[in-house]
């Protein structure tokens, strides 16, 4: 049996910062990681000369990526990715504060009889943009070091601090859905939909009122968002610690303090990270040794966990298509969000969807392929044009497009259980293709030199994320973890004895700097309570 002080299962971005944190303060970490490559949600491949990002498709830095890699040593090239949205034809761009202003104008050309309500949304999204400058517009002091930056928080980090805690206040009473927050503020049914269906159900008002702002911040790494990860990864290794990949963990013994792979290898340690899936960590522990008061305390998060679900995933559909880089230029940039109706979704992802699955059994195949043609024809799609961000990303005069929306996984799973999911992948690919090629790109259906699509079931099985979820837990229902912005700590200590936990399901909600700001948490605990100062 091999002996570790610091393991940290999962090598996606949360397990690699923790790891690389700790091994710029000497410590020697192990990470164990079951995939082939590392990242997780976070990863970029190439296929015959087009670069896809697999996952996340930019990057906000919020004030914690930039100042994460420079404390880690990381020196990557980061390309601006500007951000357009467009309802039918009207299109704006979303790169500087003036933009809300665009913004306003094209809500009111579209919904000319509801400017009153317009006008409402406007003035919250104003409102809660300065609360999102004090979490995300200056860099974080998550990433300071007490000594080396003494000044600033003897300075500038006492008035930050109370800024944050009043901004914390104002997060608190913003926590009803968005959905609930928007039919008190306005009566236009389809207005409601276009500025909140390309959010998770029951997002939080907050998060969504205020996501407006964080646009004009959006990077793009070049050669991908995969490179994070990989840089991650190479100093991490650099630092004399060691990422052991096609390493799935499969039993923890937690009276032991013993992890087990696939492969029957042991791993003890005497503090473990886990930065993988919440629910694949229950199912594979083990504390028959324990006494009973901690057994109880364990047993009823797992209870809580094992019963909880992971929000919306997403279909994603990638094309590679014989047209220039120009030809998309010219309608939006990089990072584009397209809604071809104005009508919005209306109830088809919610009581329409559940009636389906209430009925499932006796649906037929028809009527469920008529819902999902209007489900393609309404919803908002987020496109990812990689070229546009950095010129290497396609061969020349041509382009890869990624384009996804939010799709429900028990879908899918039923799909797959009846037998019929290639017929179903084949179908909602042609819907996607034709509505974007009768509206925003004309040209599109026949320069299509190849395609492909992930639904909630491959991200599942990929990447190892329940329910295919890519931000964590549902709105929809309470979280197992006491896990808000404010008790972010709190959470990262598991029930289990010398285990802590970082990533998209230790906060909610959970993004790419939520799953950045829990690592450093974890590595400051585990590094506290091994010594170090």
């Amino acid at each position: 049996m091999l002996q570790h002080r610091i393991v940290i299962v999962g090598a996606g971005i949360s397990g690699l910062t923790a790891a690389t944190s700790l091994a710029m303060r000497g410590h020697k970490v192990l990470v164990l990681e079951k995939q082939a490559i590392c990242g997780g949600l976070v990863n970029s491949f190439v296929r015959d000369g087009f670069l896809f990002d697999g996952g996340i498709r930019a990057t906000e830095n919020a004030g914690m990526i930039k100042p994460m890699l420079a404390e880690l040593g990381i020196d990557l090239p980061l390309l601006p990715s500007k951000v357009s949205l467009d309802v039918e034809d009207n299109i704006i761009i979303a790169d500087t504060k003036e933009s809300l202003a665009s913004y306003e104008n094209l809500l009111k050309e579209l919904y000319p009889d509801s400017t009153e309500d317009v006008e409402k949304v406007i003035k919250v999204i104003g409102k809660y943009d300065v609360y999102m400058q004090v979490l995300f517009g200056s860099d974080s002091p998550f990433f300071k070091d007490a000594k080396r930056d003494l000044r600033y928080f003897l300075t500038t980090f006492i008035f930050w601090l109370f800024r944050f805690l009043a901004t914390g206040a104002a997060i608190m009473r913003m926590q009803m859905p968005m959905e609930e927050f928007l039919g008190k503020l306005i009566s236009n049914d389809s207005l409601r939909d276009i500025i909140s269906q390309h959010f998770f159900k029951k997002t939080p008002a907050f998060f969504a009122m205020s996501y407006f702002s964080l646009y004009p911040d959006y990077f793009y790494p070049k050669g991908g968002v995969g490179r994070i990860p990989a840089a991650l990864q190479s100093r991490l290794v650099e630092l004399g610690s060691e990422v052991r990949t096609e390493t799935e963990v499969v039993r923890l013994d937690a009276s032991r303090k013993v992890l087990v792979d696939a492969k029957g290898n042991e791993y003890a340690y005497d503090k473990m990270i886990w930065c993988a899936d919440l629910k694949h960590l229950y199912r594979i522990t083990t504390w028959d040794t324990f006494p009973k008061s901690k057994m109880q305390k364990m047993l009823k998060e797992k209870e809580r966990v094992l019963a909880s679900r992971g929000a919306e995933s997403v279909f994603t559909l990638f094309l590679a298509v014989d047209l220039p880089p120009e030809y998309f230029h010219a309608i939006s940039e990089g990072h584009f969000f397209y809604t071809p109706s104005r009508k919005g979704l209306g109830e088809l992802h919610r009581s329409e969807l559940a009636s389906m699955l209430d009925g499932w059994e006796t649906l037929k195949r028809e009527t469920f392929y008529s819902w999902l043609d209007s489900f393609c024809r309404l919803n908002t799609y987020e496109i990812s044009i990689p070229v546009l961000n950095d010129s290497s990303a396609a061969p020349m005069g041509k382009t890869g497009l990624i384009a996804s929306f939010l799709f429900d996984y028990e879908l899918t799973r039923r799909i797959e259980a009846g037998g019929w999911y290639e017929e179903f992948e084949k179908h909602i690919s042609s819907s996607m293709i034709e509505v974007l090629s009768t509206s925003v790109y004309p040209q599109l259906k026949e320069n299509i030199l190849f395609s492909f699509s992930a639904s909630p079931l491959r991200i599942e099985r990929t990447v190892g994320s329940s329910e295919g979820a890519i931000v964590g837990w549902s709105f929809e229902e309470k979280i197992p973890l006491d896990a808000t912005m404010l008790t972010m700590k709190k959470a990262i200590r598991s029930p289990i004895p010398d285990v802590f936990r970082a990533g998209q399901w230790t906060a909610s909600p959970a993004g790419l700097p939520t799953c950045i700001m829990t690592a450093r948490m974890a590595a400051d605990m585990v590094h506290a309570e091994l010594g170090g100062k």
